[in-house]
C-alpha cells in the first residue's frame, strides 16, 4: 500500500529511478498501487510542493505528470541538482532516468506558501546566468563557453581568442556579468531543435555605447532569426519583418521579446517598447549573443542573464520572471 503522509507532517524519502518510468508522488485524489509511493494533501484540494533531488553523479533525471514521461518530454534534472514542483489533488509525479539506479531524494513540503521562483519552472529552452560563475569556462578571463542551465545543453561558445568576451571584470548589483567590447566579441551556439514561434526571450543587459548599430542577440543564420538590436538610438526587433520603437540609454535593463507573428512585442523593464506588431514568422535554431549572426554590429556593454522559452507565458509567469530578474540584478521595473 502507498504511504500516506499526514497533512501536518514534513517527510522525505529515497527512490531509485531507472530507465522505466516510476511514480514519485501523488495527490490525495489519485490511487496508485506502486510501492514506495507517497500521497500528499489527504483529501484537501490544495497544492503541496515536492522537491526532487537527483543524487546521481552523472545521470539525468526527467520528471513528468504521467507514466508516459520520457527522456525526450520530461523536465530534466541534471546530476546533483533539484527541482521544486507543485502537486495538486489529482496529480501524479513520475520520473525516468538516463541510466539505471539513479538515487533520487524526494522532499514533501506541506502548506499553501509559494516556493522560491525557479527559472526551470518555465521549462526554458535555454538559460544563461553569468552570476553562476561555475557555468563559465574561461582562459585568463576570456570566455570559452557559457553553459546552458536549462538541462538542454545549448551552450554558447567562442573559439577565437580575439572574439571572446570577458568574465570577472565587471558586475551588476554586485554579481558577475560578461563584458563585450563592441569591436569583435560575441558568443554563438546552435540548438538541438528548431524553435518555431511563438517564443519568448528575456535578457538582462547594460549598453554602454551609442555608436552605430549594435545587436543584443540574433539567430545563427540568415533564415532563422530572433533579433533585438539598437539602431539610430531606438530598439528594433526582427524575425523576418523589422520593427522599431523606444529609446536606448546607458542603464541596465530587462528586455522581454515575444516573437509571435503579428502578435509580437518588445518590453523593456516591464513597459511596452514596441507595441504589438508583426516581427515576422522566422524560427530560431540557435543564438548569437553580442553581435549579428554574421559576426558584425557588435554590442558594447554587459550581458548578465538570458532566458529563452519555447512558447508564450501567462501574465503571472511574466510578472514572476521579471520580478526575479529585477530583484537579482538591481533593476527597477516600470
Amino acid at each position: 500500500m502507498p504511504e500516506t503522509i499526514a497533512q501536518s507532517s514534513s517527510e522525505n524519502y529515497n527512490k531509485s529511478v531507472g530507465t522505466s518510468a516510476v511514480v514519485l508522488a501523488k495527490g490525495g485524489g489519485r490511487r496508485h498501487s506502486g510501492s514506495g509511493v507517497i500521497t500528499v494533501g489527504g483529501t484537501i484540494n490544495m497544492p503541496r510542493y515536492i522537491t526532487v533531488h537527483n543524487n546521481h553523479v552523472s545521470q539525468v533525471l526527467y520528471l513528468g505528470w504521467g507514466s508516459d514521461v520520457s527522456t525526450s518530454n520530461g523536465l530534466p534534472v541534471p546530476a546533483g541538482e533539484h527541482r521544486t514542483l507543485r502537486v495538486w489533488y489529482d496529480d501524479e509525479l513520475w520520473a525516468i532516468a538516463s541510466g539505471a539506479d539513479t538515487d533520487t531524494r524526494v522532499y514533501v513540503l506541506h502548506g499553501k506558501g509559494n516556493p522560491p521562483f525557479d527559472v526551470l519552472d518555465l521549462s526554458p529552452a535555454l538559460w544563461l546566468d553569468a552570476s553562476d560563475e561555475s557555468t563559465i569556462t574561461d582562459t585568463g578571463g576570456a570566455v570559452d563557453t557559457w553553459a546552458d542551465k536549462s538541462g538542454n545543453g545549448y551552450d554558447v561558445t567562442q573559439a577565437t581568442a580575439a572574439n571572446k568576451p570577458t568574465t570577472g571584470t565587471r558586475t551588476m548589483n554586485g554579481l558577475n556579468v560578461l563584458d563585450f567590447d563592441g569591436s569583435s566579441d560575441y558568443l554563438q551556439g546552435a540548438f538541438g531543435a528548431t524553435l518555431t514561434q511563438p517564443n519568448t526571450i528575456f535578457m538582462v543587459f547594460d549598453l554602454e555605447s551609442y555608436g552605430g548599430t549594435m545587436f543584443l542577440y540574433d539567430g545563427i543564420d540568415a533564415s532563422n532569426r530572433h533579433t533585438v538590436y539598437r539602431s539610430s538610438s531606438i530598439y528594433r526587433a526582427f524575425a523576418g519583418v523589422d520593427q522599431g520603437g523606444g529609446t536606448f540609454d546607458a542603464d541596465p535593463h530587462i528586455s522581454r521579446a515575444v516573437f509571435n507573428g503579428s502578435a509580437s512585442s518588445l518590453h523593456i523593464d516591464g513597459s511596452s517598447n514596441i507595441a504589438t506588431s508583426d516581427f515576422g514568422s522566422q524560427s530560431l535554431t540557435g543564438l548569437t549573443l553580442g553581435a549579428r549572426y554574421s559576426a558584425a554590429n557588435f554590442f558594447s556593454g554587459a550581458i548578465a542573464e538570458v532566458i529563452v522559452v519555447d512558447g508564450t507565458l501567462t501574465a503571472q509567469q511574466i510578472a514572476d520572471t521579471e520580478t526575479y530578474l529585477a530583484d537579482k540584478w538591481g533593476i527597477t521595473l516600470s
